[in-house]
């Protein structure tokens, strides 16, 4: 593998870390807000690094 492609795999996993990352956290907020606007509390359980997270509306 020459550099050029090492380069440019790594850069397209980069962003493919990125975007999921960043739609993983509008998802989230999403999901509190709609809770918040019904009324009711959100209660979030996380796991490590937030990859891995839940909304209840109580």
């Amino acid at each position: 593998m020459t550099k050029k492609n090492l380069y440019t795999l790594s850069l397209l996993v980069l962003a493919l870390l990125i975007l999921s990352t960043v739609l993983n956290y509008n998802s989230f907020h999403y999901a509190k807000s709609a809770c918040i606007e019904n009324n009711m509390t959100p209660t979030v359980d996380k796991s490590f690094l937030a990859i891995n997270w839940s909304v209840s509306c109580k």
